[in-house]
Formats: C-alpha cells, structure tokens, sequence
C-alpha cells in the first residue's frame, strides 16, 4: 500500500471516530449538571458557584483522549509495518507508546488539549452567566442558555456547552437579537439595492424566521425562537466537531508516521539526512486549498529533521505539524511521503 493510500484510509477510518467521541464528551458534559446547584446559585447572582454546577473537567474528555491516542498508535504501528515491506527496517521493530518523545506528544496534543478545552469552557460559561446578568434574565434562562432545554429524555438540546469561543459568541449575538424587536434590527444588514439579510451564517429556517419578524417590526415568537436556537445551536457543534475531528486525526496520523520514523533513525543507526521528505498537497485549487500548502506540493526538503519552510516564515516537519499554528494545520489535507536512499546507508 502506498504512503498516500495508507495516509487516506487512516483519516477515512479514524475521522468519524473522533467526531464521535468528541459528541460523546459533550454529552457527558451536559448528563453532569446539577441543575438545581446551576438555579441557585444563579439566583444568588454567584458566577463561581453556577459555574462549578456545570461539573467541567478534563475528565469529560476521557473518550475523546482516548480516540486520538488510538489514531497515533494506529499510524505509528502502521507505518512501521509499511517500512518492513520496503526490506528498511528488520523484524521485531515496532513503534514504541513509551518512547520520550511520544510520550511528549500525547502530552501536548492530548492531555494539555483537553485541559484547554476546559479552561475554555470555563470562559464560555462566565461569558454567558454574566451577560445575563447584565441584560437582567431569570436564572432559568441563562441556565437554558448554558445547558440547553429539557427534551422529555435525560439528554438536553442547545446551549454553549461544547462550543469554543467564538461559535458560542455567534450563537449568544443569535439568542439575544430574536428576543425582542430591537435585537432583530441589529441581527438584520440592509443592502443598498434595498435587500435584507441576516447579519450571522445561519440556517435557513432561523433566517426566514429572523426577516419575517424583521418585517413585522417584532421579536421572534418564543416557540419559534427556541426551535432556531437548537438549530443553530445543533450547526454550530457540528461545524466544530467536524473542524476538531478533521483537523486531530490528520494531527495524530501524521505525528505517528514522523515519530515512527524518528524512532526507526534512533533503533536501527539510520543516517537522518538519507530521508526525503516531499509534501503532497491533496485537494488542488478548491476554495478550501491554502495557496502556499498547494505551491508546496511536489517539493522536497532532504533531512528527517529538515523543516518545510513557508513565506510567513512557519517551519513545519510535516503537514499538520502543530507547531505551524491554526493558520496552516486546521482542516489541512495535505500529506508527506517520505524515501529513504538507501545508497546512503547506515551512520
């Protein structure tokens, strides 16, 4: 199987697995509220004490640790067995889950990342808590706001628990313009050829919705407002959990393939400047490419440990390195094929 074959079928199979897991934490983060701890202590007006309520911890992430993990043993693993089909590397070589360096990436690309998440949702849910506050709500709605509605079941639709900053921004700047008239104004942009649209990406229904009370001079209807907040709530999960997923697993893979040849350089005396590495840039001019990812393609640096250097001045070992930063690892799809000379030998 070829390296880019290998490094497809990976992302195809691991993929729908983080996504999962990663719906999976958050369902566990929204089954730990204690919703009367969360209602008193938002009658107190106590932000600490509502947010405590929401029981946020690493701990929450528990199977999504574990699927990343999984990714990376998978294409370290995998990789190695690749490398003994090529005749490099000799029987009894495997990819190493204890090795220093392996363990460093688990690390940081496991542990420390769920720690954020936390930390960030801890933010999210002070933002919410003392924006409604401000604005003078009930207890019972900004804890709709923080945990979403009662469905009949044990599982709750809509609120921020899940969602980053930024998407939980949006879906707030949403929540609080339908509530009255004057927040429908501000959610709708008035185009010079007399048009209307509404300010956010949203989805359909909540759009109509949002232009029909803008029409009207109104807020929109209380049953129609909570259907758009689950809605949009629902899209913007999705969008981040495809965003994470996508962007983790390709992360994971491509860490276990490099550290799987690190390893190999280090067991078997491998001289680190007889690999190639050439970057392959995988959906061509799409409106998802990155210019720069797409002028790499094809070009080689020669050097395990010899960077891919960009015209922002980011070096990366591989694609989805995460030291290149959000700007070129999220929803990257761009793969590295690595060759050793075998002319140059041993060191």
């Amino acid at each position: 199987m070829s390296q880019a074959r290998l490094f497809a079928q990976l992302i195809a199979e691991f993929t729908p697995e983080v996504h999962r897991a990663f719906m999976a934490s958050v369902t566990d983060m929204q089954a730990n509220v204690d919703w009367r701890a969360l209602l008193d202590a938002l009658e107190r007006m106590d932000t600490q004490g509502a947010i405590a309520a929401l029981h946020i911890d690493p701990a929450a992430w528990a199977t999504y640790s574990a699927a990343v993990t999984e990714v990376y043993a998978k294409a370290g693993a995998s990789t190695i067995a690749q490398i003994q089909a090529q005749g490099i590397a000799g029987i009894g070589v495997r990819f190493r889950m204890t090795d220093p360096s392996a363990q460093e990436w688990i690390r940081e690309n496991v542990a420390n990342r769920v720690v954020g998440f936390s930390t960030e949702q801890v933010q999210v849910a002070r933002s919410v808590i003392e924006a409604g506050f401000a604005q003078g709500q009930g207890p019972r709605n900004i804890a709709v706001d923080l945990v979403g509605r009662a469905t009949g079941g044990a599982a709750r639709e809509g609120g921020v628990l899940g969602l980053d900053g930024p998407r939980a921004a949006r879906l707030q700047a949403v929540t609080e313009g339908m509530r009255t008239a004057e927040g429908v104004r501000d959610l709708v942009l008035e185009h010079a050829d007399g048009t209307v649209s509404v300010r956010y990406k949203v989805n359909t229904a909540t759009a109509q919705r949002i232009l029909k009370a803008h029409k009207a001079g109104t807020a929109v209807p209380d049953a129609e407002r909570a259907i758009s907040e689950r809605q949009y709530r629902n899209a913007l999960l999705k969008d981040r959990a495809d965003t994470v997923a996508e962007t983790e697993t390709a992360n994971a893979v491509m860490s276990g393939r490099m550290e799987q040849w690190k390893q190999l350089v280090e067991s078997q005396g491998l001289d680190p400047m007889a690999i190639k590495k050439t970057w392959q840039h995988r959906r061509g001019a799409s409106i998802y490419h990155r210019p720069d990812h797409l002028a790499k393609s094809g070009k080689s640096v020669q050097g395990l440990f010899t960077p891919f250097v960009f015209p922002d001045g980011a070096q990366l070992q591989y694609p989805h390195d995460p030291k290149g930063g959000a700007r070129h690892v999220i929803r990257c799809g761009c793969d590295c094929i690595y060759e050793l000379d075998p002319t140059r030998g041993l060191t």
